[in-house]
């Protein structure tokens, strides 16, 4: 795989904006998938308003922020790459592959983020989540929800980076639009629908099993349990903040990017 280390910094750069400004609402998003009550969006957003301490709407913000300047610089990178060469044609395929192997490296990150959501203490640090975690399960511990992550990675970038890649172009041709931020844009918001359609289920699955002091140990488990309790629709439960996180979350990282690409003399995507 080739590495352009310019265009490695612009999708850490890109990843890290994107993030900081949808974190909020990947925590309520978070917050109810792993709560048993039919609690809606604007339920979860009013309990944490009305806390006393409104700031945790960005607890696990860090290791969200470690966990995209390894996943997306690999998942983007190794999409670019495999596109770009000849031996795999199937766009969705490529985004799914490298979604999924890119999510396999990283999940640990993703443990981390969940445990600082779940966890009431607020002296929560990476270090000792990690050390509390190691001494729970060992070193197998830190990919627990391993599954269901690498699963919602496939949906999603079969989602997100083969529809951002198709649409733009199909645009492109079809409309006689020039690269631009409306083709950015519409691009972006087409592909955060399709890869929020592909991905809930595995998210709540995900969510619930990396939470602290999660019941579940596997994945068919997890499922079986959620659906048997509370009926097969709780696995689009937070579909709605999963589709508001990810279309501003691919509009702003993709537009970012594309700049930046463009201000660093790189071709478009």
């Amino acid at each position: 795989m080739e590495f352009n280390w310019k265009k490695l910094c612009l999708i850490q750069t890109s990843a890290c904006i994107s993030e900081s400004a949808t974190y909020p609402i990947d925590y309520i998003k978070t917050k109810m998938q792993i709560n048993l009550q039919k609690k809606t969006f604007i339920d979860v957003s009013k309990d944490i308003l009305y806390s006393k301490r409104k700031i945790q709407m960005y607890d696990g913000l860090k290791p969200a922020l470690l966990r995209h300047c390894f996943y997306t610089t690999f998942r983007v990178n190794m999409y670019e790459n495999l596109r770009d060469s000849s031996h795999i044609n199937n766009k969705f395929l490529i985004g799914g592959l490298s979604g999924g192997v890119s999510q396999l490296i990283t999940s640990p990150f993703d443990l981390l983020k969940i445990r600082y959501i779940t966890d009431m203490k607020e002296n929560t640090t990476i270090p000792k989540t990690i050390r509390d975690i190691y001494r729970e399960n060992g070193i197998r511990g830190l990919w627990k929800g391993v599954g269901p992550n690498v699963w919602r990675a496939i949906l999603v970038n079969l989602g997100e980076l083969a529809t951002y890649d198709i649409v733009k172009r199909k645009i492109k041709t079809k409309l006689n639009v020039g690269d631009s931020i409306p083709l950015h844009l519409s691009s972006s918001i087409c592909s955060g629908f399709v890869s929020s359609l592909c991905c809930t289920p595995a998210d709540v699955i995900k969510s619930r099993m990396m939470q602290t002091n999660s019941h579940y140990d596997t994945m068919s488990q997890c499922i079986i349990g959620t659906v048997r309790k509370e009926g097969f629709l709780s696995l689009y439960k937070g579909f709605f903040p999963v589709w508001i996180r990810l279309a501003p979350w691919q509009m702003i990282f993709w537009v970012s990017y594309e700049k930046l690409r463009k201000i660093s003399g790189l071709e478009s995507f």
